[in-house]
């Protein structure tokens, strides 16, 4: 998996590129760990992603408990819709704030 990590405006996004398995879900983790305190606005960005395993659920619920204690705000985006199907099913699509396209909720759209 690859992350890139840009920072438009109050907003950190993390674009993420390949498979969130075991290993991918690692790398996220990591990745999100230094952007999750101090009421900061995160957005991941899945266009390159396609596949997302039951520990990636995991890694993205411990990131929007620690988003959300700290008053800051997770918002997840450009998801194929077979993967927002993933979500769905996971019964995630719910509690995720998510946004296609990403753009519009980083530039101000509510």
């Amino acid at each position: 998996m690859q992350i890139t990590v840009t920072t438009p405006g109050a907003w950190t996004v993390l674009r993420l590129e390949g498979k969130i398995d075991n290993a991918g879900s690692d790398e996220l983790k990591a990745a999100l760990a230094p952007h999750l305190g101090g009421g900061k606005s995160v957005a991941l960005d899945f266009s390159g992603t396609d596949y997302i395993a039951s520990v990636g659920f995991r890694v993205l619920m411990q990131a929007y408990k620690e988003v959300h204690a700290a008053k800051g705000r997770l918002v997840l985006g450009n998801m194929s819709p077979a993967l927002r199907r993933f979500f769905d099913i996971a019964g995630l699509g719910a509690v995720f704030k998510i946004a296609n396209p990403l753009d519009a909720v980083i530039n101000g759209a509510p």
